[in-house]
């Protein structure tokens, strides 16, 4: 796992050291920079697979006129490697980047469908020779991995992290409207947007391939129904052993690593189940940790339910205590680890940080109620059951309302006239870019555009970056596409038993029916009566912290006068915010999400 830079159009050294430098969190471990064809190609190293030197990027072929830089690891490298050297290739190492170099160098981009990971890469081949040099750039399936670029000029300037592009010089710190827009709104910025005009992320499961003055963008994977043939006819039964054997499978290809692994133990079914099943197959005490505000916020704390899990399963487990102190004392860096403002992370960051002091590798159960129908907008949309035009706007709608950020009229007034008057398209066409199955079953639909909206624009961008920082690495199995595969070929009954309660977070898994067919998988690995009891997700006290250890910096960020400097918040709204945070009424997420645009703003220097 690593951070990678580059330009591609001229060779700029000068320019791409300052980029690698910039990410230097997400490679510890070493670093390097070449220049090849029309383009210099720059990443920073964390080891995991194949620790020794001659797992170095940039990385080349034996002729030395195909260059990769990757960021991400490789599930299933074995088979991969073992028909390649079938084909004649000789492997100087024994880590997965080579085996996407020649794979590369084997099929050219046609590979990508059969790369089961997580990963963002740049490819530089010169086999064409001068004039004919021909530059790719990947990124996986789900969009785990982050890779940016931007245009500038003739160059184009690509990143794992805005701070890498910026870093360039070549890309000008402004503002980007609909991205303000749509933080708002739902707590994110929507891909392919980014914060910066004219600064754009390469769509998950899409390909680059720039030959010459053409360019041109490709998709190679989409969601599908009925990949496993047969798997909707079979009984129930078989069903839950078919997806107990398949998240066992995809467990076990993920451990791979040359290093330490550990794992997010939250007192929730998705982690626990990830660790009991790490457990049975490593055969030794797996390291676990979770993230508790003490006895006076026990409200949020799941704790005591993740130590009672990781005393049945066995593990070596962590409880971290985090307060309120500590957030505010390491709030600049939280907003420099976020990379984009976002009202998610926290968590992340939180457990990142020890879990990181043991291991470079963590596991986590990010995935699980997005591909199983876990969260409660998700209950309200089949209880409201919409359909025809209702069906998009209700769905954003509920999924924004889910961390309460702004309505629309809330962030009509947010915004500074210049950016208000910059806006022409609804926001809902943001939605409609991740449609995939539109024609499907509501239940279908709405998995398909949970993970290509709120898993891929919030959680795994918040995962990559908030760990990173730490120069630590998360892995998610749930968001395997062979899961995905399966759990998109089962009928609707296997995920969701009955028609659920409008208030499924109120009921236990028994009663609400939500997520079937993967609580009847975990049977084997977690307590007696675990079903039993209500789903809960994970809070952070911030209402409490905002009306103590964060309540100065809030009030100090707040100012009328510091927002009208960058010229994206309206002053007026501003003191509004000031005088609701004042009295007390600011909700604590809304306070966290203008806490973090604004402090992004100016550590980054970008304005209006």
């Amino acid at each position: 796992m690593c951070g990678i830079a580059g330009v591609i159009g001229r060779r700029m050294p000068e320019v791409v050291q300052p980029m690698i430098d910039a990410i230097a969190h997400r490679g510890p471990d070493g670093d390097g920079i070449i220049d090849v064809g029309r383009a210099t190609l720059g990443m920073r190293r964390l080891a995991i697979q194949d620790p020794s030197a001659n797992g170095d990027q940039p990385m080349a072929d034996e002729s030395e006129l195909v260059w990769i830089v990757y960021n991400g690891e490789l599930y299933n490298p074995a088979p991969l490697r073992a028909e390649l050297e079938a084909k004649g290739h000789r492997f100087r190492s024994t880590g997965d980047t080579e085996v996407v170099l020649r794979l590369y160098m084997e099929y050219g981009e046609a590979m990508l469908p059969r790369l089961r990971g997580i990963f963002a890469f740049a490819i530089a081949d010169l086999r064409g020779g001068e004039g004919k040099e021909r530059y790719v750039l990947a990124r996986d399936a789900l969009g785990v991995k982050p890779l940016l670029y931007a245009e500038a000029g003739k160059t184009l300037v690509f990143g794992s992290e805005i701070k890498s592009i910026l870093a360039s010089g070549l890309v000008e710190r402004r503002v980007e409207p609909r991205a303000v827009r749509s933080l708002l709104l739902r707590g994110s910025v929507y891909q392919p947007l980014s914060m910066i005009k004219g600064v754009r992320m390469l769509p998950p499961a899409h390909v680059m391939v720039i030959e010459g003055r053409q360019r041109r963008l490709e998709r190679y994977w989409t969601f599908g129904l009925d990949r496993v043939e047969g798997a909707r006819a079979l009984p129930y039964e078989e069903q839950v052993l078919l997806m107990r054997e398949r998240l066992e499978q995809v467990v076990r290809d993920q451990l791979i690593s040359d290093v330490p692994i550990a794992a997010f133990l939250s007192g929730g079914v998705d982690s626990a189940t990830l660790v009991g099943m790490i457990a049975s197959q490593i055969g030794d005490r797996v390291k676990t940790f979770s993230v508790g505000f003490g006895a006076e916020l026990g409200q949020f704390d799941e704790t005591g339910t993740a130590g009672r899990i990781a005393e049945h399963i066995g593990t070596n487990h962590t409880r971290v205590e985090v307060t309120g102190e500590q957030v505010r004392d390491a709030f600049d860096h939280i907003v420099e680890a976020m990379d984009q403002p976002s009202v998610d992370g926290l968590n992340t960051y939180l457990v990142s940080a020890p879990t990181a002091a043991v291991a470079k590798v963590a596991i986590s159960g990010t995935g699980g109620d997005d591909l199983f129908m876990g969260y409660p907008w998700h209950a309200q949309m089949l209880a409201d059951r919409p359909d025809g035009d209702a069906f998009l706007p209700r769905y954003a709608g509920l999924n924004a309302q889910f961390h309460n950020t702004f309505g629309d009229s809330d962030v009509g007034a947010i915004l500074a006239p210049s950016l208000r008057s910059a806006l022409t398209e609804a926001p809902v066409n943001a939605i409609l870019e991740t449609d995939e199955l539109a024609e499907a079953d509501p239940v279908d639909r709405m998995t398909v555009l949970t993970l290509r909206g709120y898993t891929n624009n919030q959680l795994l961008r918040d995962i990559d970056t908030m760990s990173m920082a730490h120069s630590l690495e998360v892995r998610v199995p749930y968001l395997d596409t062979d899961l995905i595969d399966l759990a998109l070929s089962f009928p609707v009954a296997a995920r969701i038993a009955k028609d659920v309660p409008d208030q499924p977070m109120t009921n236990s898994y028994a009663d609400s029916g939500i997520k079937r067919v993967l609580i009847d998988a975990a049977r084997p690995y977690l307590p007696e009566g675990f079903d039993k009891v209500p789903k809960r997700g994970f809070g952070i006290p911030l209402m409490r912290w905002g009306q103590g250890p964060l309540r100065d910096i809030a009030l100090e960020l707040f100012q009328a006068n510091r927002a009208a400097k960058h010229g994206v918040i309206d002053r007026k709204a501003m003191g509004m915010i000031n005088d609701a945070m004042v009295s007390g009424k600011l909700n604590g997420w809304r306070m966290w999400l203008i806490m973090g645009l604004q402090r992004w703003l100016e550590i980054n220097k970008v304005s209006a």
